[in-house]
This record gives C-alpha cells, sequence and structure tokens, in this order.
C-alpha cells in the first residue's frame, strides 16, 4: 500500500504541475491574460490516500481473483482474463472513481450520477486504449505480485506524456497568441492609414482560429478526456 500510496502521489503531482500548469504558491501570479492556478495539496493528500487505502487493496484483491482463471490453453486463458478485466473491472472502476471523486467534493447524489455520466464513457474508452494492450502483457508475462506495480508504472507515464504534450500546446499557443495581437495591431494599423479602403481580415481570422485550438487542446488535456484527475485515478488505479 505504501508503493501505490507513493505512485499516486507522484501521479498527482505531475497532474497538477505537468498537466493544468499549477503552481505553489499565490494563483495572484499570472500567465498572460489567465490566473495560474495554485497547488491543490487538498486534492494530494486525497489521491495519495485513496490510492493507498482504496484503489490499492481493491486492484490486488480483483488481480488475485482474475489469476485464478484457468482455462484449457493458455490462449484461452489469456483471453478470459483480459476480458473479465476489461468488461468488468474496467467500467467498475471507472464508475468507482467519478463517484467517490464526486462525493468527496461534496455533491449531492444527483450532482454524483450527473458527474459519472458525464466522465465515463470517454474515460472508459481511453482506458480500454491504455489498458487493454498494458493487461495482454501483465496478465501473459508478468508474474502477479508485479502486476499492480505495472499497471501503476502505465498509469504514470501516462501521465507524464500528457505534461509533455500539455508543454508543447503551450507553446503553441504562446506563439498563436503573440501572432493574433501583431496581426490585430497591423490590421488597425492599415485601416488607420487607409480608411477608406476595406482592410482584409483573413490573417486575424486565421491567427483567432489558431488560438481557439489550441485553446481546446489544452482543455482536452486538461480534462476528463485524459488528463488531470483522470490520469491520477482512473489510469493509476486499474
Amino acid at each position: 500500500m505504501a508503493t501505490s500510496a507513493s505512485m499516486f502521489l507522484l501521479a498527482d503531482s505531475v497532474a497538477q504541475f505537468g498537466i493544468e500548469g499549477r503552481r505553489i504558491g499565490s494563483d495572484i501570479e499570472r500567465e498572460g491574460d489567465e490566473p495560474v492556478p495554485k497547488w491543490d495539496v487538498s486534492a494530494l493528500v486525497q489521491w495519495t490516500g485513496d490510492g493507498g487505502l482504496v484503489f490499492a487493496p481493491l486492484s490486488h484483491a480483483w488481480l488475485g481473483l482474475v489469476d485464478r482463471v484457468r482455462l484449457t490453453t493458455q490462449l484461452r486463458t489469456l483471453g478470459a482474463r483480459l476480458a473479465l478485466d476489461q468488461l468488468i473491472w474496467g467500467p467498475f472502476i471507472v464508475g468507482v472513481f467519478w463517484g467517490s471523486n464526486g462525493v468527496l467534493e461534496g455533491k449531492s447524489p444527483a450532482q454524483v450520477q450527473e458527474k459519472v455520466e458525464h466522465a465515463f464513457v470517454s474515460s472508459y474508452i481511453k482506458s480500454l486504449c491504455v489498458f487493454g494492450p498494458t493487461q495482454v502483457i501483465n496478465f501473459a508475462f508478468v508474474p502477479l505480485h508485479h502486476r499492480l506495480a505495472v499497471q501503476q508504472t502505465v498509469g504514470l507515464g501516462w501521465n507524464i506524456w500528457l505534461s509533455y504534450i500539455n508543454n508543447v500546446n503551450n507553446r503553441i499557443l504562446a506563439r498563436a497568441s503573440a501572432d493574433l495581437a501583431l496581426a490585430q495591431a497591423d490590421e488597425a494599423a492599415q485601416a488607420a492609414a487607409h480608411p477608406e479602403e476595406k482592410v482584409s481580415h483573413a490573417h486575424v481570422e486565421r491567427a483567432e482560429h489558431a488560438v481557439e485550438k489550441a485553446l481546446s487542446r489544452r482543455e482536452r488535456i486538461r480534462g476528463a478526456e485524459g488528463g488531470g484527475a483522470t490520469g491520477v485515478g482512473t489510469r493509476m488505479g486499474f
């Protein structure tokens, strides 16, 4: 449990600082025109505790149960274990994750249900993409007592990858925002110099589209479709 708690602590740190862009200290600091969110210590404590006391014991018990499945051939055994893991355990743990997340946030039962319904499909589909192949390797080659560590290592790696692409996207967003500011200034200068002529708006529109695209991508990375709490919870708890 201590190892699992440590992995969750590390994963949450990567999620908060790398994916969500949080910083230690006051959230008065600004990144351009956007407030930089403050490090959420309560979330760190929550996920570390959940990882060590809830998800790790559940996952350990499940892996032990699935390991008891024995069919006539190794291939059939692997297929049966994988099917059970992805079709029973996967939906269960995604629901538990988002449900417990809502409860810990102090939401009402109706709000918790809404949260689960909103995030479930996206989280489950992505978990299949990440942990389907992981579990094939896990069940086929990894001893039982190392399987949970493999899952959590993959989850940590997923968060590190999200952190990397988020930082790349932030650089793209910064360049796009600078291009937009230059395009708007250039358009204003042309309009002032030639008030009788119609000034083309195409450059500004292209720059605005680039900014919107980068902002949308950042929200997908940080939000329920792949980053932040999802990276720590469902991708570490499987």
